[in-house]
């Protein structure tokens, strides 16, 4: 009885702080139908982009990180550069956001982002740097 005990506080512990960071959601969430809340980062080459800077046109947020098996899978494929030409190439704002902190293995910096990027012939409008998961 006691280890069942035990073992349902400890899910229930684990599910709390699982789900801790859900429950925490910051105050400028974005709401379905709703515009995102604006925002602004630099971008591999220290240019700052803002999210309304492209006010009134369809934009895509890429969140990325090129030490993600998923992300090297799509970007090597070449599936993702593809559908950001065919996208870019039709009016659509595409903006690749790495969060990757700085602290992180798999971290690059602005230069190295730009270099395997384009390594990978993306073509995002605009690549951001977004170290510290503000946006």
């Amino acid at each position: 009885m006691q280890r069942r005990t035990f073992a349902l506080q400890f899910t229930s512990i684990g599910a709390a702080v699982t789900a801790a960071p859900w429950l925490l959601a910051p105050a400028h969430a974005a709401s379905v139908g709703q515009a995102a809340p604006d925002f602004s980062l630099s971008d591999v080459n220290g240019k700052t982009v803002k999210l309304s800077d492209f006010k009134g046109r369809p934009v895509v947020l890429e969140w990325n990180n090129p030490g993600c098996p998923f992300v090297r899978k799509h970007y090597g494929s070449g599936n993702l550069p593809a559908l950001q030409k065919e996208f870019t190439g039709k009016g659509v704002v595409w903006l690749a956001i790495n969060s990757t902190e700085d602290a992180s293995a798999d971290y690059k910096t602005p230069p190295q982002l730009a270099r395997w990027m384009a390594e990978h012939k993306a073509a995002a409008t605009a690549v951001l740097m977004d170290e510290d998961g503000k946006v």
